[in-house]
């Protein structure tokens, strides 16, 4: 028997049928690699962008809209009814706060989010001075950074279901960071050189390799944070099978009856009383006949103004109907609180920010590195099915 012979003797049956299954196993995926980034690789690409944009969005607003940010101080002087008294009236025609958010730990304006033209009409932002809730800036809608916030959260879809349609995407983003990892690796193992770029590959191939293999645990990472705030009240439920969540504040109206409803000073007073040394960053006003204030207060040891504490206020008796803070707040709690904060670059300080903001540049180098390979690829098949004819 030949030397050839004996070596072919020598490959069993089971070997050949497990690397057969493997190459299968690797050629589907490569198929939903491919694909996924075919179909839904463009309007990924668009949401990185967005939301790199948005890791450093009050430094984008302030270069592009100056006046919004020439604040006299940054101590907020005034009631809070105040600020947002000024801002209805900046609209005018029936406009009615509904959120205010405080300069918390940097220097900037009170921020008001207005409805005009009552319930049915659009959101703007009104930006006030702190110190004299002078009205510096009126948000028109077209804003960039307004308009890529409402873009990256719902393709400003939102009546059309486009929350869930960016949840779907990110699905899509976070399968393909991990199928990009299983066709990444080499099929002799790991070994020196393969974690770089790989002589005879053109640059276009090496930048989809090494660019997708150490940004994955990133772009993944973006891509399940993305699913868990496009789908609430769907993370709630997993999480709430494995860990302690408290319940929805949805749910949590005011008393009825008559008499008049308290202003947000109050509301902000009752919120302080059972945490004195906190400091508010944020108003949430009641919706409807039966809406509760949402106050957000940070407490001291808080370096994040989202992981602060958060108190639901009766608009009519001044009682407390909810509150969230580090006592009472469970593991699935602080779980599903870190999803947001993580995708938006807060946790890791200055570093954490510049790792999202280069996380959200990854999926448009992928998707244009992964074109031009399916391009060649194409035109390698299309030129060697040619060949034969030409030889006829």
């Amino acid at each position: 028997m030949s030397a050839k012979g004996r070596s072919r003797a020598r490959i069993r049956p089971g070997a050949r049928s497990a690397e057969g299954s493997s190459g299968t196993l690797r050629a589907a995926w490569l198929q939903v690699h491919l694909w996924l980034g075919l179909s839904l690789g463009v309007v990924g690409a668009l949401l990185g962008i967005s939301g790199a944009v948005l890791v450093y969005d009050h430094e984008v607003d302030a270069l592009l809209n100056p006046a919004r940010y020439a604040v006299s101080g940054t101590e907020a002087a005034q009631p809070m009814l105040e600020y947002a008294t000024r801002a209805e009236a900046a609209l005018g025609g029936g406009a009615r706060a509904t959120a205010l958010r405080l300069p918390d730990q940097e220097r900037g304006p009170v921020v008001v989010s207005v409805r005009a033209r009552g319930d049915g009409g659009p959101f703007q932002r009104v930006y006030l001075d702190p110190p004299t809730a002078r009205v510096l800036d009126v948000g028109s809608g077209r804003d960039l950074i307004a308009w890529l916030h409402n873009f990256h959260e719902s393709l400003t879809l939102r009546e059309y279901k486009g929350r869930e349609i960016v949840g779907a995407v990110g699905i899509a983003m976070l399968i393909s960071s991990l199928s990009g990892i299983y066709l990444w690796w080499p099929a002799g193992g790991l070994r020196r050189g393969v974690f770089g770029f790989r002589r005879g590959f053109p640059l276009h191939r090496n930048l989809h390799y090494v660019i997708g293999f150490w940004g994955a645990a990133v772009l993944a990472i973006l891509s399940f944070t993305g699913i868990v705030i496009a789908y609430p009240d769907a993370g709630r439920s997993v999480v709430s099978a494995v860990s302690k969540v408290s319940p929805s504040p949805r749910g949590i109206q005011s008393a009825g009856g008559g008499g008049l409803p308290i202003g947000p000073d109050e509301a902000i007073a009752a919120a302080r009383e059972h945490y004195e040394k906190s400091t508010v960053v944020g108003v949430g006003f009641p919706t409807g006949p039966r809406g509760a204030y949402r106050v957000n207060l940070r407490e001291i040891g808080d370096n994040n103004s989202r992981s602060g504490t958060v108190v639901f206020v009766d608009a009519r008796t001044r009682a407390v109907l909810q509150k969230l803070d580090r006592s009472t707040r469970g593991g699935g709690d602080a779980f599903l609180l870190w999803q947001r904060i993580v995708h938006e670059g807060g946790a890791g300080g200055a570093l954490g920010r510049v790792v999202v903001f280069l996380g959200g540049l990854m999926p448009p180098i992928l998707m244009v590195t992964g074109l031009l390979m399916w391009l060649r690829q194409r035109g390698r098949k299309r030129a060697s099915a040619v060949a034969p004819v030409a030889a006829d």
